[in-house]
């Protein structure tokens, strides 16, 4: 059966919970932060790759999803789904599980596009061709994964046509 790429796992530190006594929102991005960095070293944009192609990654968009607290102590589980990629850009899914209940704590979905940083200005520019294979090989292992109903859904209060304004 098909899975999420598990790319790291931590435990809640007291610094990250906040005056509801859970895990901050902003320590979810953190989190999630760091999770991408992990997978962008497995992918070849680690800090070495960057030294040697001077490709980087910018975060383009980025949506997270609060869906159940996570307290001091606890351990969570981060997870990846490539939902899709082209030359130049990679979007894709990623989870925070507790560990031990599996229960889905949050999630965020993002837009990260590469970035050569060897002339005047950065610019958008191509994968290098390990790391897009490299990028390719995961999407092609996630093809059998469903798509989350939330990804690509941005964000609303309500749907609304255009012609009709609510007070």
């Amino acid at each position: 059966m098909p899975a999420l790429t598990h790319l790291i796992e931590f435990e809640i530190p007291a610094e990250w919970v906040d005056y509801n006594n859970h895990l901050n929102d902003a320590y979810h991005a953190v989190a999630f932060s760091q999770a991408g960095d992990v997978f962008m070293e497995r992918i070849g944009l680690g800090p070495e790759g960057r030294q040697t192609t001077g490709r980087t990654i910018y975060t383009l968009a980025l949506v997270i999803r609060y869906l159940a607290e996570a307290k001091l102590g606890e351990r969570i589980a981060i997870s990846i789904q490539v939902l899709e990629t082209d030359r130049k850009r990679v979007r894709y899914w990623l989870e925070a599980r507790r560990v031990g209940d599996n229960e889905l704590v949050s999630t965020s979905e993002q837009v990260l596009i590469c970035v050569d940083q060897t002339g005047e200005r950065p610019r958008a520019a191509d994968f290098p061709p390990n790391v897009g294979a490299a990028l390719q090989a995961v999407a092609a292992s996630h093809t059998d994964l469903a798509i989350p109903l939330e990804a690509g859904q941005g964000l609303a209060l309500r749907r609304r046509s255009t012609s009709s304004v609510t007070p």
